[in-house]
């Protein structure tokens, strides 16, 4: 009976689905299109709903499929047809952890999540990203194709690909796959090397809008109609590997953001405007300003507090915004501009100062834990002080709660810090304890825990390779215990990496 509930809870959120754009009927297709995470989460990524509809206007059908936190088969939504029915699969992979989902889902599916275990009668497996893009050697084994970079034109070659070689055989239609530029296949290719196939940045920028095509009340956002405002950010933070893989920012042109909300107007009652630094977009204040003249809502991704003004935390206001999120990174100046994200003091209480005058009922603050060169429980300190004296600032100015949210250093592939030290497991997690007991549950302070283990496991996911493969099938199948494999991890297995570590993290 209770399956039978969740399986009628499931029906019913895609019976409430929204869908903006129609297509006609293609006789190419289907591709299996994955997001390794629940419906909820997999339906609000952007990334995800990009790729189908570019999928969808070059003439291919598209199949959904989610991750099923029950252990079910796995199906796609549209036909519940099985995973290993699918020609041709498709995965969004954007988080390093969910390769396991992923690897989970190809065995629930049928699938062998080897790729020289797969015959000619298996699915072609095709995964991009983010994550893919920053460490292409940890799906070498997985993965038959690798996108890298900015899918927009690579998505129409493959689907104009697929279409051309259609009734060939898997193997000519990988090497037909592998022809194209920013495509890795590692059964062609062999090794991968960064300077043999770089990955892609869209220079045509406005050719490709890029929201919402499918509504889901019940998704992460509470069914928000996502729109991206810019891609790429022109800061150069050394942690950050937006700027490092995506360039530059890139600003959607106003009209065109005009004109995409204007179309869809009578579909939705929220908007979500997203990128990399949305208050740095030239007209990002005409853009609230339109939604607030026709009665919507708004949300926004994380702000530089420097680029807030008033005008913009009053429009916000007046369209239902009931929080501000600022990144901080760090409580101290001198190690903000180390990083290169030299924002004062000033700014955040100035900000914090608006945003509570205008009874905004919460704020967030974003800090990293573990930088390269500093001493944990310094840092600790310097957050400390710095998020209660922003608390105080706010609660005494008319805000309500403020919530410090704190996470391990994870040194990203294409950064200055790629090749910094890793933390060591146990300070950090002392300086954690310290931080939430003394924020913790103080005054209108929020401080959820710090994941320690799963930030070790973003490290072993964002530089390992194909050495580990064996252990993420043997972890997706439960034979090794999850909590603490990669806390554990000997990370002097992860060969070619470019970083420095403690000895003090290698377990006797």
């Amino acid at each position: 009976m209770e399956r039978l509930c969740e399986s009628m809870n499931f029906l019913e959120q895609i019976a409430a689905e929204k869908h903006l754009l129609s297509y006609p009927y293609s006789p190419h297709g289907p591709v299996g299109l994955i997001s390794p995470n629940a419906y909820t989460v997999g339906i609000a990524g952007l990334g995800f709903q990009q790729i189908y509809r570019l999928f969808r206007e070059a003439g291919v059908s598209v199949e959904r499929i989610f991750f099923d936190k029950k252990g079910r088969e796995t199906r796609s939504v549209e036909n519940r047809t099985p995973l290993f029915r699918f020609p041709v699969i498709a995965a969004s992979y954007t988080f390093e952890l969910d390769i396991l989902n992923l690897i989970t889902m190809l065995i629930r599916g049928g699938v062998s999540p080897l790729s020289d275990e797969r015959g000619e009668e298996s699915p072609i497996i095709m995964v991009g990203g983010m994550a893919a893009t920053a460490n292409p050697p940890l799906l070498q084994r997985i993965a038959d194709v690798v996108v890298l970079g900015e899918g927009e034109t690579v998505v129409e070659a493959i689907a104009e690909t697929l279409i051309r070689t259609k009734g060939q055989t898997r193997t000519k239609i990988v090497a037909a796959m592998a022809e194209l530029p920013y495509i890795y296949a590692p059964a062609i290719h062999g090794n991968f090397f960064s300077e043999l196939i770089s990955s892609h940045q869209l220079e045509s920028f406005d050719r490709y809008p890029c929201h919402s095509v499918i509504l889901a009340p019940d998704d992460e956002f509470g069914g928000a109609f996502l729109l991206e405002m810019s891609r790429g950010c022109s800061y150069r933070c050394r942690f950050c590997v937006v700027h490092y893989m995506n360039g530059s920012a890139r600003y959607r042109e106003y009209d065109l953001l005009i004109d995409i909300m204007d179309r869809f107007k009578h579909d939705y009652r929220k908007v979500g405007l997203l990128g990399a630094a949305v208050a740095d977009h030239p007209r990002v204040e005409d853009v609230a300003e339109w939604l607030v003249r026709n009665g919507k809502q708004v949300s926004t991704s994380s702000l530089r507090a420097e680029k807030i003004t008033e005008r913009f935390l009053d429009l916000l206001k007046a369209a239902g915004q009931h929080g501000i999120t600022v990144a901080p990174e760090t409580g101290s100046l001198a190690t903000r501009k180390n990083m290169l994200k030299g924002v004062k003091d000033e700014k955040y209480f100035q900000l914090v100062e608006w945003a509570g005058k205008r009874r905004f009922p919460n704020m967030k603050l974003y800090f990293l834990l573990g930088l390269p060169g500093e001493d944990p429980m310094d840092e600790a300190e310097e957050i400390i002080q710095f998020s209660q004296s922003m608390s105080e600032l706010f609660s005494s100015h008319g805000g309500g709660r403020m919530t410090v949210s704190v996470s391990p250093f994870v040194p990203k592939p294409t950064t200055p810090w790629a090749g910094a030290g890793i933390w060591d497991a146990k300070s950090v997690k002392k300086a954690a304890r310290h931080i939430r007991k003394q924020l913790a549950f103080r005054g209108n302070l929020k401080v959820p825990a710090v994941n320690v283990k799963e930030a070790r496991a973003e490290i072993v996911l964002t530089w390992a390779g194909p050495e580990i493969t064996e252990d993420l099938i043997r972890l997706a199948q439960g034979e090794i215990p999850i909590e603490s494999a990669f806390l554990d991890f000997d990370l002097s297995r992860i060969s070619g990496r470019s970083f420095a570590e403690p000895a003090s993290v290698h377990p006797s």
